[in-house]
C-alpha cells in the first residue's frame, strides 16, 4: 500500500526539526527499550516501531527496527547490545509524484550493566559508534520519530557515550518499578560536544503471564547550542533555555505468555513540541529468554 504526503508543509516542517536541527543534538536519553526482560539470561528482544509523521501518510513497515540483547557474564555483569535499522517508503506529490524510499542501519549500542552489591542498583556504561548514512534522510526521520529516548540510534554525525544509575525493584505484590538516572555525550564531527541529562520512571505489574506498565522518559541538553531547541520559533535566533532544550515521552508496553516466546505492543506518546508533529507511535514486539 502506498501512500502520499498529506500537508506539505508540515512534511517539510518534520523534516527541518527532525533531520536538520537534530542533528547536531542528538538525544541520548537511552541505551536501549525500557522494556527489556531481565527475568532471564540471556534475552533477545525485537521492536517494531511505526510513528505516525504529520504530514504523511506512511505504508505498513514504514518503521524502525530494534534488535537487541542482554547475557550475564558473570553473577553481578552483564553484557548489553542493540541493533537498530530504519525504513521509510512513502510517495510525495507537490508538483508531481515523486516515490520516497530510504534505508539505512542505526548507531549500534555495545555496553555492559553493573549490579551494585545484592541490592536493586545498577549502573550502565555503553556507546553507540556512528554508522548511519548521511544521504538516507528520511529513512532517518523515521527512525529518530520511533522513539525520542533513542534519537541517537539515529544520528548521521555523531557517536555518543551512556552513563546512568538505576534502580530496579519487584515487589511481593508483582509491582515492578525502575528508576533512572544518567548523563551522557554526543561527540559530533562537524561541532563541540554536547552533554546530556536523561531519566526515566517506570511503574507496572510484573506476572508470570502478563506484564505491564507505564514510563515516562525524558532529557535536557545541558550545554548550551546556539541555533537550536524542540521549540522552531526559538531555534531561528538561536535563543533557549533548558525549557526549550528539553522534551519527554509518555510510553505504555504490555507482553504476554509465560514461556520463552514472548509476544507484546507497544504506545508511545511524544510529549512538548515535539508532539506537534509525531502525535504517536504503534508498536509491537517479540522477546525470547530463557
Amino acid at each position: 500500500m502506498r501512500c502520499r504526503v498529506q500537508n506539505p508543509g508540515a512534511a517539510f516542517a518534520l523534516l527541518a526539526v527532525l533531520c536538520v536541527g537534530v542533528s547536531a543534538d542528538a538525544d541520548t536519553a537511552a541505551a536501549q527499550s525500557l522494556w527489556m526482560a531481565r527475568d532471564g539470561n540471556p534475552t533477545l528482544m525485537l521492536e517494531v516501531l511505526q510513528p505516525s509523521l504529520e504530514g504523511f501518510n506512511s505504508e505498513v513497515f514504514s518503521a524502525a527496527f530494534f534488535l537487541s540483547g542482554r547475557v550475564a557474564v558473570s553473577p553481578r555483569v552483564s553484557a548489553v547490545g542493540e541493533i537498530p535499522f530504519a525504513r521509510h517508503r512513502s510517495l510525495y506529490q507537490v508538483f508531481y509524484a515523486e516515490e520516497l524510499s530510504n534505508t539505512t542501519i542505526g548507531n549500534p549500542y555495545v555496553g555492559l550493566e553493573f549490579q551494585l552489591g545484592s541490592g536493586p542498583a545498577f549502573l550502565e556504561f555503553g556507546a553507540r559508534p556512528q554508522l548511519v548514512a548521511d544521504n538516507e534522510s528520511f529513512a532517518t526521520l523515521t527512525g529518530r520519530s520511533s522513539d525520542l529516548s533513542r534519537w541517537e540510534a539515529f544520528d548521521d554525525d555523531a557517536a555518543s557515550i551512556l552513563m546512568a544509575f538505576n534502580v530496579r525493584e519487584v515487589t511481593a505484590s508483582k509491582i515492578a518499578f525502575r528508576l533512572r538516572a544518567g548523563t551522557s555525550v554526543v561527540v559530533g564531527t562537524s561541532g563541540d560536544d554536547i552533554v546530556y541529562a536523561n531519566y526515566s520512571f517506570q511503574i507496572g505489574y510484573q506476572g508470570s503471564k502478563v506484564r505491564l506498565g507505564a514510563a515516562m522518559a525524558g532529557r535536557s541538553q545541558l550545554t548550551q547550542s546556539l541555533g537550536f531547541s524542540y521549540d522552531p520559533l526559538f531555534d531561528v535566533f538561536g535563543h533557549t533555555n533548558l525549557g526549550q532544550r528539553s522534551t519527554s515521552q509518555f510510553e505504555l508496553h504490555t507482553d504476554f505468555l509465560s514461556g520463552h516466546i514472548r509476544p507484546g505492543l507497544d504506545l508511545h506518546l511524544p510529549l512538548d513540541p515535539m508532539g506537534d508533529f509525531v502525535p504517536v507511535v504503534l508498536g509491537a514486539n517479540i522477546s525470547w529468554t530463557r
